[in-house]
């Protein structure tokens, strides 16, 4: 594990963690629709466009089809581990043919080409030299170009909680980046003009919970949309970390 993640930049989880997870995907699904949660924030600042766009840590591809159905980039994607026949398939059974994937390396990648739409959801927590890595995302987009980056928020009862209940999770993840003004003037010292960074809704795990706590975990949800307090961004309860920005 420390060759692996030497290799690749300083990955906290490596490609034999990631060939584990990326193993056991379902079959490929057929795209239903805007479902991610993040759609309200990146529809907000993606509009409609016939523009490139490349997924940094594209495995399993949703993000790639969700980013051509519904903004209408050509999407490319990079990864490192080894199941990108299943990015394949799924880009094709959703009708997308015109996609370059790349099994690579972003630290060692040389593209020939700028992107309009440079993005990645959960991918730069994983490095402690953060830094190089939100640059290796600038890097990649034109100018005028937009760069999304997102991530769980995993610090304060998030810490506890996945510590106690998913501690391999915890063990993967690093934490500067998701303090949002470490991540704001991150994207800043990149060349980027932020357009977006905040916490997302007021309170859900991203990791497994034991089936009580799930159960009361769903119960609290429920109740902070019943009252209309679910989209409270937060550093002690928000799932997500969200920016947006452009290259100047």
């Amino acid at each position: 594990m420390e060759s692996q993640t030497k290799e690749f930049g300083g990955d906290a989880a490596g490609t034999a963690y990631w060939d584990q997870v990326w193993d056991k995907l379902p079959p490929v699904p057929t795209y239903p629709g805007p479902i991610f949660e993040q759609h309200p924030v990146f529809a907000k600042y993606l509009s409609k466009t016939n523009g490139d766009a490349i997924e940094i840590g594209c495995v399993p591809g949703n993000f790639m089809v969700y980013l051509h159905h519904e903004f209408g980039y050509r999407v490319d994607g990079l990864d490192y581990c080894g199941n990108m026949d299943y990015v394949r398939r799924n880009l094709q059974h959703n009708n997308i043919h015109d996609s370059n994937l790349f099994n690579a390396d972003l630290f060692n990648f040389v593209s020939g080409k700028k992107y309009d739409l440079v993005f990645s959801g959960g991918f730069v927590e994983h490095f402690d030299n953060y830094e190089l890595v939100v640059q290796k995302h600038a890097d990649l987009a034109k100018n005028g170009g937009y760069v999304v980056i997102f991530f769980p928020n995993l610090t304060h009862i998030h810490k506890l909680l996945c510590g106690w209940f998913a501690p391999e999770v915890l063990r993967i993840h690093r934490f500067a980046l998701m303090n949002k003004q470490t991540l704001r003037d991150t994207l800043e010292k990149a060349g980027l003009r932020v357009l977006h960074c905040d916490y997302q809704k007021t309170f859900r795990p991203t990791y497994q919970l034991p089936t009580a706590l799930q159960f009361g975990s769903r119960a609290f949800q429920k109740l902070l949309r019943m009252t209309r307090l679910d989209n409270i961004g937060n550093r002690y309860g928000s799932p997500y970390l969200i920016s947006v920005s452009v290259k100047t």
